[in-house]
């Protein structure tokens, strides 16, 4: 997990102070209006561990929560932060919302585990709309060359 100050680039690759950026978000003085900037808030949770982020713009119907309690999902969200050091972000691009509500984004993400070498998923995220904020439901991971189609 990544220590990111105030003042320090912000982990999600915007070119940004965190304070300025995501920190906004994880701070609660505001809330992600568009798919890219939740993406990328998720992205820095995960970056630097703030669970309670992760738990706040998760979807209930989301299978990493189903069935779990908060103190679970944060637990098991925790764990897996401490052990993944997401490292870099691309965004390559976004949809609105459809007629059925739910609006897309597809990113990649590098990440490197101890003793491994750094690695890469690209995936297909869908969110919602749950009483005016959008809330993660799920993520598909694609194949790379797809995120650009």
């Amino acid at each position: 997990m990544q220590k990111v100050g105030r003042n320090d680039p912000c982990p999600c690759g915007s070119g940004k102070k965190y304070k300025a950026c995501c920190g906004q978000y994880h701070a609660g003085i505001q809330y992600p209006d568009t798919v890219e900037r939740m993406i990328r808030s998720r992205f820095t949770a995960y970056a630097i561990g703030d669970v309670n982020y992760l738990y706040r713009t998760t979807h209930p119907d989301n299978e990493a929560l189903v069935g779990k309690t908060e103190e679970e999902y944060k637990r098991e969200t925790l764990l897996y932060c401490q052990q993944v050091d997401f490292t870099r972000l691309v965004v390559h691009h976004t949809e609105p919302e459809d007629e059925s509500g739910i609006a897309r984004g597809t990113l990649t993400a590098w990440y490197k585990i101890a003793g491994q070498p750094e690695d890469s998923f690209t995936e297909r995220s869908e969110f919602v709309r749950v009483d005016g904020r959008l809330l993660y439901l799920n993520g598909t991971e694609v194949e790379a060359q797809a995120a650009d189609d």
